[in-house]
């Protein structure tokens, strides 16, 4: 009911925008060579917007409630601003194709478009996912880069879900060798926010682990992805306990950088497609049951049901 009040038409194109807003924390120039952070349509506001507003469409409509308030949901949703490609090849931050007042900056809050939504996939949307691997080029190759461990784990998850696991891997790595003491705890490096040594942040621990579990396994509600990001690095392991919406829960093992198993467990009768590489297959579960999905050397999948679930394993995961 918020946003269905206080977004407004843009009056160029009659989309719907939210503002005065900031894109946290940066800040670009404006025509006059001004240095602003406050704009009108910012893209991050645009992602939170369109997800605030699908999710609670699809719980009315799972409700049976609120016919009427679907319906004008539904058309805000249409009028949304679409996503966009600036001069650079970049996603656009702000709504105009501005100039960015410091190229180097640490946050990229509008590439929440592809975590930890999905509002943009290399799959769904090609130009879109290279647009922000644009923006993260860009921004590391700026003088001045701000390496912090929380950029670290952003720009690893951010590549998982681009499907670039080597570049996942690079940032993995970096995070633990340059933004990690030797208790692995994470730190921003002394000097940020006038601190004297190094402060130890959470951000990095939390991201880093769900980048990992995205190189791993990714799933959106309606499809599985087994190993959509595996780098070869990573050429012999398994994980185990690894979970994926929908209430689903996957062990996988590989060898020589390729898929030997997958077995998925599920907590309800339930039915979802499952992705490895480009080959799919539809999957039914039924309430507490297990499903094996193996690659044959025609490079399709093959699922076979299991007669009981697999006992209950805490997570884990190890590579050689």
């Amino acid at each position: 009911m918020f946003f269905l009040s206080y977004l407004v038409p843009e009056p160029s194109h009659g989309w719907l925008v939210a503002g005065p807003s900031e894109s946290p924390e940066n800040w670009y120039v404006a025509p006059d060579g001004t240095r602003c952070s406050i704009a009108m349509g910012n893209t991050v506001d645009r992602v939170f917007a369109e997800a605030v507003l699908r999710v609670c469409a699809e719980a009315a409509t799972i409700l049976g409630a609120d016919p009427e308030l679907r319906e004008r949901i539904a058309a805000a949703r249409e009028l949304l601003p679409p996503f966009q490609i600036g001069r650079h090849g970049q996603l656009q931050e702000w709504l105009d194709d501005v100039e960015e007042a410091d190229p180097a900056h640490r946050h990229t809050s509008h590439l929440c478009a592809l975590f930890p939504e999905r509002q943009i996939t290399p799959r769904r949307n090609p130009q879109l996912a290279r647009a922000a691997e644009v923006t993260i080029e860009r921004r590391q190759q700026a003088a001045g880069w701000e390496q912090t461990e929380w950029v670290e784990a952003n720009f690893a998850v951010f590549y998982a879900r681009l499907l670039r696991g080597e570049e996942a891997l690079t940032h993995v790595t970096k995070l633990i060798t340059d933004a990690s003491e030797a208790n692995l705890l994470s730190y921003s490096v002394g000097g940020v926010a006038g601190a004297a040594q190094n402060i130890y942040s959470f951000d990095g621990n939390a991201g880093g682990t769900a980048a990992v579990a995205e190189m791993l396994l990714q799933s959106d509600g309606e499809e599985i992805e087994l190993l959509p990001a595996l780098p070869s690095a990573w050429r012999d392991g398994a994980v185990r306990g690894l979970r994926a919406r929908g209430g689903f829960t996957a062990d996988l093992t590989w060898r020589d950088g390729r898929l030997c198993r997958a077995r998925i467990r599920s907590a309800g009768a339930a039915t979802s497609r499952v992705r490895y590489r480009d080959a799919t297959v539809n999957v039914t579960f039924d309430p507490g049951g297990a499903v094996t999905v193996e690659p044959d050397e025609a490079g399709q999948i093959h699922a076979a049901a299991r007669s009981t679930a697999d006992a209950a394993q805490p997570p884990s995961v190890r590579s050689q």
